[in-house]
């Protein structure tokens, strides 16, 4: 039995390459020996991007806007220039709550769902789109010279995964827009996915990974480090493990689904890399004397 991931030069295109999990991801798959296209935002606009040579993988670092149909489309043909079809898109871009405001649905600007709507689930879309375009084009122009279950076996590892998280399943009071969106894509847009995906490829998969607080910089200055209330509320008081999630951790779930050796019958599904979080506190317990002494009141799951 052959226990590899079976990765090596399977091209893999991650949007938000550049993010704090994105950048873990890539980093994660050229280790794995896969030749990485990096989609990112804050990637420049190079008019000749150059394939780095990082054994055992190879990486190509594209600018793109993931809202902009015809800006993804000319990272993507770039992509596929130089490493052939796009065998498995890791959707990792998006607005996360560390850069959105936090507000309360009567005080939120509609423009700021607009935007967070905008990004995560229009974006997320776009992505998708083109990443089933080119799998249905590949088995086109194959099926002009082969038969049908020739062109499927070409592809390795086809799949697609979307980066959700933990606040599509228990919602995020003061940013009711991160979560809507976040549900839209790990629940409704995968579940249209799972009909429609192997349709177009009968190998290929779509599945979302939805992190519970992830153990970055960012989150410790947000929480200001183990030991504070708001690092209990976020990571403990109703996490069975009782610890937040650490990047590696979630880049190694992604590369576990994209491995069809590994994965390769689970299909449609979301899965939860949260360190077993069941819920979110909502009340806090006062005490006789008033003072905020434990918080025991928490929405759990289901």
């Amino acid at each position: 039995m052959d226990l590899g991931l079976g990765l090596e030069d399977t091209h893999v295109l991650v949007t938000g390459g550049d993010g704090i999990i994105g950048s873990i991801i890539v980093s994660a798959f050229l280790s794995a020996g896969a030749n990485v296209s990096s989609l990112d935002i804050t990637h420049p606009q190079d008019s000749q991007p150059s394939v780095e040579s990082l054994s055992p993988g190879k990486l190509l670092n594209l600018h793109a806007d993931i809202t902009s149909i015809s800006s993804l489309t000319t990272a993507w043909d770039s992509a596929t220039s130089a490493f052939g079809t796009v065998e498995c898109c890791i959707a990792a871009a998006g607005l996360d709550l560390s850069v959105l405001p936090q507000s309360g649905i009567t005080d939120m600007d509609p423009s700021t769902w607009n935007r967070i709507f905008t990004t995560n689930i229009h974006g997320t879309f776009l992505t998708t789109k083109l990443w089933l375009c080119g799998l249905r084009d590949h088995i086109s122009s194959s099926s002009s010279s082969s038969s049908s279950s020739s062109a499927n076996t070409e592809i390795k590892n086809p799949g697609l995964i979307i980066i959700g998280s933990e606040a599509g399943h228990f919602g995020v009071e003061t940013q009711a827009a991160y979560s809507a969106s976040k549900s839209a894509v790990q629940y409704g847009l995968l579940s249209s996915l799972r009909v429609e995906v192997p349709k177009i490829h009968a190998r290929a998969r779509s599945n979302a990974i939805a992190p519970g607080a992830v153990n970055t910089p960012r989150f410790q200055e947000e929480t200001d480090g183990a030991g504070t209330r708001r690092w209990w509320k976020e990571c403990e008081a109703t996490t069975g493990l009782k610890k937040p999630v650490e990047v590696e951790q979630v880049a190694r779930s992604v590369l576990f689904l994209t491995s069809e050796r590994w994965s390769g019958n689970i299909h449609g599904q979301c899965l939860n890399v949260d360190s077993g979080k069941q819920g979110v506190v909502v009340w806090e317990y006062e005490g006789d004397d008033g003072g905020k002494e434990e918080e025991e009141k928490v929405l759990m799951d289901g």
